[in-house]
């Protein structure tokens, strides 16, 4: 296998041994075809394949369709002031921490996310922190924040983490590819009225700041003159550290927000299984989400936009075009009861109350963070059989309204992947995300587009053409026409 040796790192790589203290930064070494299932000696792998700088112990930067590797990464801490430090790393797979020498935790093996806190007090000067993680299969994470008495939860290194955050403000890539897919758009809409919403799904912002293609995709809903915009769920707001550091959780909340506050119009939003039990509890319940990503749009959307006491679904009647637009949670009682993916039987009451009141011939329009139909299953799981009930009585509430009324759809996101099929009279449409996918974990049929978020927009713009019944959906960035997907209703 040919060597990956990345120029531009080996050179910053001397800048840091010769650099300022002020800036520790983490040195990398990556050993590609690492097939066992539990970390290597590091000493006996000869030359790495790939080798590096990063801000943290993290996997940052690190191919993400990457399995069966290991990786070495390996950093200074000028400490100034004597006292106790707090490490806290989560892994998939197995991974060690050292400190001067010393294993501060073994835990090696493969296996899911398992979260280590070692303490130690350590002394005003330098001391070496090593980190040796591996991954297996399918999956992989590595999470690393330390806090101290006198320092909050921080990673090794927060001003290149400050930097990088600076780097994806850079957003000339934006109107290009906007303007590639609104061509599209412009051609295949002619004459003809038209309904169009942007989709936003799985940005996954825990740690990295993919939250800022919001406000991309909000230039994308002005220049395609949206009727609302639509985000459904997976923030990230129960991926590690928001889980546990409430003041991280409460920054990804804020910033947000503060993209979606940029669009002059109503967002609908749909809860992902990654949007709850973030900081330490603080943000958990259903009326907290609905507080958050829903609510604030109400008083500006009027009697159109309702919403159900307590819980995260409603629905939404477009002014002027006729549609109403149902947001579902596929979470039913949340991650509370350690489950998720479910479609409880109070909201399937709802939502065949709601239909069975809906005109025939009103279009809807249905959305959910997550596929019921088997389509969303686009890897090897097994869901246990509460989930699978919930997903049978959902299709079959909108297969009933089908036959009898207009149903445009069900939209996802989730799977992060595009899938499209069509079964029993309704349209079943999963619009991909920012998230990753291992391409070992995709079954036959599915399509993801592998891009750089800091360079590509993600976004699916869907519209719906009255006149013939008509279904386009168009990609703006990863993958462009490729993506698109036109289907009838």
């Amino acid at each position: 296998m040919l060597k990956r040796i990345l120029i531009v790192a080996a050179l910053a790589l001397v800048f840091a041994a010769c650099g300022s203290e002020k800036e520790p930064v983490v040195n990398y070494k990556l050993y590609l075809d690492w097939p066992e299932r539990q970390l290597p000696d590091f000493s006996t792998l000869g030359e790495p394949d790939e080798v590096g700088v990063k801000n943290n112990f993290d996997l940052v930067g690190i191919d993400e369709t990457l399995n069966h590797f290991a990786l070495l990464l390996e950093t200074v801490l000028n400490v100034k002031t004597e006292e106790e430090y707090t490490f806290k790393a989560a892994t998939d797979d197995g991974s060690k921490f050292y400190i001067d020498g010393e294993l501060m935790y073994d835990n090696d093996g493969a296996h899911g996310s398992i979260t280590k806190i070692v303490t130690k007090t350590l002394t005003k000067g330098k001391h070496q922190l090593r980190m040796e993680y591996f991954d297996f299969d399918k999956g992989q994470s590595l999470n690393f924040l330390y806090s101290t008495p006198t320092i909050a939860w921080r990673e090794i290194n927060d001003k290149l983490f400050a930097k990088e955050d600076k780097a994806t403000d850079k957003d000339d890539f934006v109107k290009p590819q906007i303007d590639e897919a609104l061509a599209r758009f412009n051609a295949w809409k002619g004459d003809d009225e038209v309904l169009c919403f942007p989709v936003l799904t799985d940005l996954h912002t825990c740690g990295r700041f993919t939250y800022k293609h919001i406000g991309h995709a909000v230039k994308a809903a002005e220049a395609f003159g949206s009727d609302f915009m639509v985000n459904l769920g997976d923030i990230g707001l129960n991926a590690y550290p928001a889980t546990e550091n409430k003041v991280y959780a409460k920054e990804i909340v804020d910033n947000t927000r503060a993209q979606m506050d940029k669009y002059d119009g109503i967002w609908l939003y749909a809860a992902g299984n990654h949007d709850w039990d973030a900081g330490e509890g603080e943000f958990f319940s259903d009326d907290d989400l609905s507080g958050f990503f829903q609510k604030p749009w109400q008083e500006r959307a009027g009697e159109n936009l309702h919403l159900t006491p307590g819980k995260v679904y409603g629905w939404y009647d477009v002014p002027g075009k006729g549609f109403r637009v149902i947001f579902l949670n596929s979470q039913g009682t949340g991650t509370q009861n350690g489950s998720y993916y479910l479609f409880d039987d109070a909201q399937m009451d709802w939502l065949k109350d709601l239909l069975d009141n809906t005109p025939a011939d009103t279009p809807v329009i249905a959305m959910a963070h997550y596929m019921p139909h088997p389509l969303g299953r686009w890897t090897n799981s097994n869901p246990p059989q509460e989930t699978l009930d919930g997903n049978q009585k959902v299709m079959d509430v909108l297969s009933g309204f089908s036959a009898k009324g207009t149903l445009v759809g069900l939209f996802t996101g989730d799977a992060h992947v595009r899938m499209y099929t069509r079964d029993n009279g309704v349209n079943y449409y999963i619009s991909q995300g920012y998230g990753w996918v291992v391409p070992d974990l995709m079954l036959p049929g599915t399509t993801h587009a592998f891009f750089d978020y800091q360079t590509n927009l993600c976004v699916d713009v869907v519209a719906v053409k009255p006149s013939a019944r008509e279904v386009h959906t168009f990609r703006i960035g990863a993958g462009g026409e490729e993506y698109d997907c036109v289907f009838k209703y």
